[in-house]
């Protein structure tokens, strides 16, 4: 009985953070991030970013009453509502955004301009997100639970002042805050990359910042810092390399992997050394590494075959360990 009240007692000592990122859309994945606390007992949820998603997929009422789409190059007819309702699930479940309209609003969009367009898909993404926030806020609610959501490097920067909104989801993007005696320090650039997404730094813009909120936290020994992307030639951050059509490079028949991180994020980490390190945006780089002190994590991103990768993270003192989930 004493050793199980020991063991009890060093449990309650224990903060369970659970961190996840690039669901790129995914609304079960959503969903899943938000059950963490009920699945992993975890006590602070961390989102890292690459949120939404990049595509809206038209429902459309036709004259004759039924509901037309298309799917993956495939045309849908759906002739009920809960025929619609299932679609939607699925659209949404692949990340994307199911739009209802009709024939004369599609021909009317694709009337607009490239800019207007872009304009018009992103307050639907908007719209999709702020019903993500209304679950969460209720999920949340009368827990101790929290919550803090970042946007990352592919998200637009008009996410912010959605995430401000929220009641029970807390922004913690280009900030240092505090949950039970451990500061977390927030950063959702990335350095820059072939596809010019819409948060992207020169790498000495990025130290810089990282530097500014580093310099906020006076010991680093319980700091936790969540950075969207890894720390260059660290394991977390292999990807193949592109050429400037987009196309693979290959050594032989193979993808050639080069590190893609940031030798900013990098330095920070070799000078601050702080606890542990929360990263994602390389998706196919999952892993645990140690530089110097500080353990960095990117749980990669399988968002495309609805399990949510994720990681506890147990905080105890200066001390902290881990362990990959996905569900």
């Amino acid at each position: 009985m004493k050793l199980f009240r020991r063991a009890q007692a060093d449990d309650d000592l224990v903060v369970r953070l659970y961190y996840a990122s690039d669901i790129h859309g995914t609304e079960v994945l959503w969903k899943k991030f938000l059950n963490a606390p009920k699945v992993y007992k975890a006590k602070v949820l961390v989102m890292g970013g690459d949120i939404t998603g990049k595509m809206v997929i038209p429902i459309v009422h036709e004259t004759s009453g039924v509901w037309t789409a298309q799917l993956f190059g495939r045309k849908e007819e759906m002739e009920t509502e809960a025929a619609v309702e299932k679609f939607m699930q699925r659209v949404r479940g692949n990340g994307m955004y199911p739009y209802r309209t009709t024939a004369e609003e599609v021909a009317s969009i694709s009337a607009l301009s490239e800019e207007e367009r872009e304009r018009w898909f992103e307050q639907v993404m908007l719209d999709s997100f702020r019903g993500w926030l209304t679950l969460a806020d209720g999920r949340l609610q009368d827990t101790d639970i929290r919550c803090f959501v970042m946007p990352g490097n592919d998200d637009p920067p008009s996410l912010e002042p959605v995430i401000e909104s929220a009641t029970r989801v807390e922004s913690c993007d280009e900030k240092v805050v505090e949950f039970d005696g451990y500061p977390m320090l927030s950063l959702g650039y990335s350095n820059r990359t072939p596809w010019d997404s819409p948060r992207e730094l020169d790498e000495n813009e990025l130290y810089q910042r990282i530097e500014q909120l580093a310099n906020q936290i006076g010991d680093q020994t319980r700091a936790v810092w969540n950075i969207h992307v890894p720390p260059r030639d660290s394991q977390l951050d292999t990807a193949a390399e592109l050429d400037e059509d987009f196309n693979l490079v290959l050594i032989g028949k193979q993808p050639h992997l080069i590190p893609v991180g940031s030798a900013a994020v990098r330095d920070a980490i070799e000078t601050y050394q702080p606890l542990v390190a929360l990263h994602g945006h390389i998706h196919e780089s999952p892993g645990a590494t140690r530089i110097g002190r500080t353990l960095c994590i990117n749980p990669g991103s399988d968002y495309h075959t609805g399990r949510i990768s994720g990681c506890i993270v147990n905080l105890r003192g200066d001390r902290v360990n881990h362990q990959f989930v996905t569900g």
